[in-house]
């Protein structure tokens, strides 16, 4: 039991924001969950009346009365009560008793329902809403729920479910019902655990035996368990708590199965800088990986007072943040004496005339495989000769953050013919027009290339990667902007032929920007070039984002998307091209807007619309698929249905004449709140809807819900639809028998079938 709890109390905690305090003896686990009690039962002021009432669904009836509650400690986040008419509980039990669960555990929350007398048992959740269907439930009930909304996914993941399979009892028999109830479960007996003593109903004697195991049995662990708890630890951290604490713990903590990763933050304090070399000396032969952290410090102080030498025999990764740049020479000076170091990161601000000196002294260390180094600084030149067959480096992961142009790089290179990984964040553009030609050297082993190329013109690069030392690369990443080259397709295309045979995966982010007279660079190619049989062959697609201040052009290669998550599809790449909006208003009809949809039709076709901005207006949608003339699918994520939004008599037009000129065949609303109202515009938005699929609904009632999209159905005529899919966070195969009874006593339809994958129920028909 005790193993199961340390287990599942560390997942649970990661979710829920715990930290983890002190460890000593006792209160290794206790001090663990330090959730914040001191708000329990405090809204910030009485209820108000009104809210979201689209959050309430009251089995097909509207809600009596609809509530806001605000609670202290997280005034940011508004909860909706739905009192059901003949509700079960009053608002006073409900506002009270959700007040009692920890904050970090209901963040998610969006509305608590207090179902009508008899329609109902027990409770449930459905996405973001809870329902409750008996008299004055106990605060477990309201933590079980909360936790399904906080779970995102978690109970679903392969680390849960080995962690279930791995353990010999569970939190109680209700646990057992699913992995979903499983992670809820345990959620409730930990809070139950860390809250014991702060409120009457919390710490039951039914966790006491639970408790007091954690609190006592902590020696009793073997060593092996132990040595696996430390490994999660910081090291120093680690030694505060257990050094000097009894013999046993003394032996295991200097033992050889114990390494230590830790960090320490320098600053100009005597104490600090002498602690840390304690700790350092003292641990030597134990130390892992270090982080060093530099605050206001003098460099020179630092590398004056302590070294790295050979004793320091585990020591394999260096991470030095924000380190003064005349410590920096001094230190990798003396971490050539370090036996065993694979990984250096180097984050520093001033590397001007010292950037040739690091990376003379980077390529010299004997067992280095991982190198990354970060600076702001800009004003510097790597002068380094290409590197003699005496003078190679063994670094395979090459990590540059700092700016550095295709000529420097070059030069680079030479160095490093081991190199497996190579990323460059940031590029200038090369001092003179002569690219440097690497003699003879050959990348054997680089399979992948991430190059940020903001400052560099596409012929750059071009001339930069026909040296062909490249030719075994796999994964291709590149970032430009500024020069519309980069999306001149039939380049790429001679490049990637000629040059990379191997290559599988190609990744291009071209950001498009207008330039001081409003315009964009101007584009001289013919549209839909990355729909060719190049590009199509490779299953490499091309999309669009429209950004606050760019349109964002994407190549990618192809994963699997909603709209083919059907065996039935065959996958049509050549009609795949995508246009995202990250926010849309009313804006985009002005001349600004208008000016990117006019930019985007120009190089290509869109047949796919996301707009990912929340409660996006009706209007406004209705404009901007009259732009897109051609789009067969449309994924959005929420619709605002509200009743002072009127229609000017241009958008009823185009909204009337849909039925002769709309294309949409798939539609995924991410989350409905009035189905009634959203499903009448949408199937007059797209009449010729084949797929509809829904994915947060506040479902409580599968009869009710697909009673009333049949309703919609045949009231809006659609003969068209024969595939409907909505998300039920609790499916099961339950539901699927509920369905298939209730299509059948309704004679909702004659031939169908009814399947469930994963927590998605799928409704086809003939």
């Amino acid at each position: 039991m005790l193993t199961n709890i340390i287990f599942y109390s560390s997942i649970a905690l990661s979710l829920i924001s715990l930290s983890v305090q002190n460890l000593n003896k006792r209160t290794v686990l206790s001090g663990l969950g330090d959730l914040d009690y001191s708000f329990l039962r405090a809204p910030t002021s009485p209820a108000g009346h009104g809210g979201n009432r689209n959050l309430c669904h009251c089995n097909g009836a509207s809600p009596q009365d609809v509530l806001t509650v605000t609670y202290q400690g997280s005034e940011s986040q508004n909860l909706v009560l739905c009192m059901c008419p003949n509700a079960v509980t009053g608002a006073s039990h409900m506002i009270d008793t959700m007040g009692k669960v920890p904050a970090p555990i209901r963040r998610y929350n969006k509305a608590m329902i207090s179902a009508t007398a008899g329609t109902c048992g027990g409770a449930g959740s459905s996405g973001d809403v809870s329902f409750y269907c008996s008299s004055n439930m106990h605060v477990s009930v309201f933590i079980h729920e909360s936790a399904h909304s906080m779970d995102r996914g978690k109970s679903a993941s392969r680390e849960w479910h080995d962690a279930v399979a791995r353990d010999s009892c569970v939190p109680d028999a209700y646990a057992n019902s699913n992995y979903a109830d499983n992670f809820a479960q345990v959620v409730v007996l930990w809070v139950h655990l860390v809250g014991k003593g702060r409120d009457k109903d919390l710490g039951g004697s039914q966790f006491s035996y639970e408790f007091d195991q954690l609190v006592t049995c902590f020696e009793d662990l073997s060593n092996e368990l132990l040595c696996e708890i430390f490994d999660y630890l910081a090291g120093y951290r680690l030694y505060e708590a257990f050094s000097n604490l009894n013999f046993r713990f003394e032996q295991l903590l200097h033992s050889s199965s114990v390494l230590l990763k830790t960090s320490f933050c320098i600053f100009n304090n005597d104490e600090i800088m002498n602690r840390f070399k304690q700790f350092m000396f003292a641990n030597r032969h134990q130390i892992f990986s270090l982080q060093v952290t530099f605050i206001l410090y003098d460099g020179y102080v630092f590398s004056s007072s302590f070294s790295f030498d050979s004793s320091f025999d585990r020591l394999e990764s260096i991470v030095f943040k924000d380190i003064p740049s005349d410590a920096l020479i001094p230190v990798l000076s003396n971490l050539f004496s370090l036996p065993h170091l694979f990984s250096l990161t180097i984050e520093t601000s001033d590397i001007k005339e010292k950037i040739n000196d690091i990376y003379r002294l980077i390529f010299v260390l004997p067992k280095l495989k991982y190198y990354r180094i970060f600076s702001s600084d800009s004003h510097h030149s790597i002068t380094l000769p290409i590197a003699m067959n005496n003078q190679f480096s063994p670094i395979e992961y090459l990590v540059i953050n700092h700016y550095c142009s295709l000529n420097e790089l070059t030069c680079l290179l030479s160095y490093t013919p081991q190199l497996r990984h190579l990323t460059l964040h940031k590029t200038k553009s090369n001092n003179d027009s002569n690219i440097t030609i690497l003699p003879s050297i050959i990348l054997d082993n680089l399979k992948s290339i991430y190059l940020d190329l903001y400052r560099t013109k596409y012929n750059e690069l071009e001339i930069f990667l026909t040296t062909k030392i490249f030719s075994n690369l796999k994964s291709f990443y590149i970032f430009g902007s500024r020069d519309i080259t980069f999306l001149y397709a039939y380049r790429w295309e001679q490049l990637i032929l000629n040059y990379f045979p191997q290559l599988e995966k190609f990744y291009l982010i071209y950001n498009d920007y207008i330039d001081d007279e409003q315009n964009y660079p101007i584009y001289t190619e013919r549209r839909n070039q990355f729909s060719s049989s190049f590009w199509i062959e490779r299953q490499w697609l091309f999309e669009v984002e429209v950004k606050d201040i760019s349109i964002e052009y994407t190549i990618r290669p192809y994963n699997n998307r909603w709209y083919y998550e059907t065996k039935d599809n065959i996958i049509d790449c050549s009609a795949f091209i995508n246009l995202t909006f990250e926010r849309i208003s009313d804006s985009i009809f002005d001349e600004e807007g208008s000016k990117k949809i006019e930019r985007i039709l120009t190089i290509t076709q869109i047949y796919y619309l996301e707009i990912l901005e929340k409660e996006l207006s009706i209007p406004v949608l209705i404009q901007v698929i009259n732009l897109l003339p051609n789009i067969t699918t449309l994924k959005i994520h929420s619709l605002s249905t509200d009743e002072t939004t009127e229609l000017t008599v241009k958008e009823l037009r185009i909204l009337c004449s849909m039925k002769r000129t709309s294309q949409i065949t798939k539609v995924y609303l991410e989350e409905i709140c009035d189905i009634h109202e959203e499903l009448d515009f949408l199937f007059t938005l797209c009449p010729y809807m084949k797929y509809f699929k829904v994915g947060c609904t506040n479902i409580t009632d599968v009869q009710w819900f697909l009673r009333t999209i049949f309703k919609e159905i045949n009231r809006n005529n659609n003969h068209h639809l024969r595939l409907l899919c909505f998300h039920a966070p609790i499916a099961d195969d339950r539901i699927v028998e509920n369905m298939e009874e209730i299509i059948k006593y309704d004679k909702l339809l004659p031939h169908f079938t009814v399947k469930r994958i994963l927590d998605s129920v799928y409704l086809q028909w003939k």
